[in-house]
């Protein structure tokens, strides 16, 4: 099989995805991450976003370079010519340089890295926003922009940055190291704590599209306007339902983990959570992997069973494993209250867990919320994506379908079942509610690390 850059891990064979996950490259990321992310806690100046920045954008752009390089080398391949003398060989755990299907891993790898690295550009977002997922769901609605590297206007944003802050003392966001900004090119922190989005362009001209879509996205979370890129009436939400979580006991589940290779446990309304290590798994069973498999495939099962959920008929799955900056909606592992090491494992699939929930369960607490449940799924094993139908809650004449892309804040973020319904019942008994409401609940960034700043400002 050709491994191919964005392909899931999951996807690869029993001797592709240890490859992966042996590279040195892919190895020297979770100490690498692991200081990023500890760097980006500890960011309370603009001076330090600033200096922060300037580390995270070298460290991007090295990883890019290198992808980049794999690019132009299996083109040749492609052109039945060989790799150029000036790019460095894969390392010799990767095969032959000579080799198509070395690069074709470094180039798999590099991919990998590049996500993982702006899951922390990610969570270093969140942070200056204060943890305001309004801004992150207006602004994350255009297509990816793709790497950085080569891009044309990249000295011009460069150049804007460093002129804002030499010129202003303000720091200015720069939105290529995210996976969740894709509209406008920076953000710039003021004195007086606005947050001012700009569009640079080699010549001083952004195209109408560009503007419309910032002006639409400033809309949306200001004054209440249609999101960006809306197909009907989709506009955000501001609930007074307060954002309840059970990131606590996914985190003393993550210990476990450590210390056991694996270890599963039940939450409350219809849920079951497992956890496990590679690295602890790979050592307690190297002489044995299928016992490793049997015991971790017993302990998702016990979970199960502990939680009441092993006989129901539809089961919804979330897998954490490689899933750094997939999705631009996705609070980024980052900002999860977990130690930095532990984050950094999450973003390099070497810690994983996975979430079961039941959809009957979340019936019942749509029901408890004095609202109509009904499952809509169908009695097959099939993933979970897009705009797939889940659970449908209704009242009176209206109602509200939950997608499977509406999923994370269950299935990732722990956010409490009943929570959820009941801001569904909120959105449902507005006076006159969006056709397609993209809900925020109260007091969410008390759910993340650390507690909420007030922004960059100025120097």
């Amino acid at each position: 099989m050709t491994i191919k850059p964005g392909q899931s891990i999951r996807s690869l064979s029993e001797a592709e995805a240890p490859a992966v996950l042996n590279h040195p490259a892919q190895k020297a990321a979770v100490p690498l991450i692991t200081q990023l992310i500890t760097w980006l806690r500890e960011c309370k100046t603009p001076e330090d976003c600033y200096e922060f920045q300037r580390e995270l954008f070298a460290r991007l752009y090295e990883v890019e370079e290198r992808r980049a390089q794999c690019s132009r080398v299996i083109k040749r391949f492609a052109d039945g010519k060989k790799p150029p003398g000036d790019v460095p060989p894969p390392p010799s755990v990767s095969g032959g340089a000579s080799q198509l299907p070395a690069w074709q891993l470094e180039s798999f790898v590099f991919e990998r890295l590049a996500r993982q690295i702006r899951t922390v550009g990610d969570g270093f977002a969140w942070t200056c926003f204060g943890y305001d997922r309004r801004i992150i769901l207006a602004l994350c609605r255009n297509a990816s922009p793709g790497p950085m590297y080569g891009k044309t206007g990249l000295p011009y944003e460069l150049g804007a940055i460093n002129e804002l802050w030499e010129s202003r003392g303000h720091f200015a966001l720069h939105h290529d190291l995210t996976n969740c900004l894709r509209i406008a090119d920076l953000t710039e922190f003021t004195a007086d704590g606005r947050r001012l989005l700009h569009e640079v362009k080699a010549k001083p001209r952004a195209e109408r599209r560009q503007i419309e879509r910032m002006q639409a996205a400033v809309d949306a979370i200001m004054r209440g306007g249609v999101l960006p890129n809306s197909i009907g009436d989709s506009r955000l939400v501001q609930l007074d339902e307060p954002y309840r979580t059970d990131l606590q006991p996914l985190n003393d589940l993550l210990q476990l983990a450590r210390r056991n290779g694996c270890h599963g446990m039940k939450l409350p309304q219809g849920r079951a959570l497992f956890a496990a290590s590679l690295p602890v798994v790979a050592s307690t069973w190297k002489d044995n992997p299928a016992e490793g498999n049997r015991v971790m495939t017993i302990t998702r099962q016990q979970a199960l069973k502990r939680a009441g959920i092993d006989k129901v008929m539809h089961h919804i799955k979330g897998y954490s494993g490689d899933t750094a900056a997939r999705s631009p909606i996705m609070a980024p592992w980052s900002i999860y209250p977990f130690s930095a090491p532990d984050c950094a494992e999450l973003i390099c699939d070497l810690l994983f867990f996975d979430t079961t929930a039941s959809a009957d369960d979340l019936v019942e607490s749509l029901e408890e919320a004095g609202l109509t449940g009904e499952v809509l799924l169908k009695p097959a094993d099939v993933s979970l994506e897009g705009a797939m139908p889940v659970v449908r809650a209704s009242w009176r004449n209206r109602t509200v379908t939950w997608h499977a892309e509406g999923l994370n804040a269950l299935l990732y973020e722990l956010a409490e079942p009943d929570t959820l319904a009941r801001g569904i019942r909120e959105v449902l008994h507005m006076d006159s509610p969006p056709d397609y409401p993209v809900l925020v609940y109260r007091n969410e960034e008390t759910s993340w690390f650390p507690a909420r700043p007030k922004g960059p400002g100025t120097r």
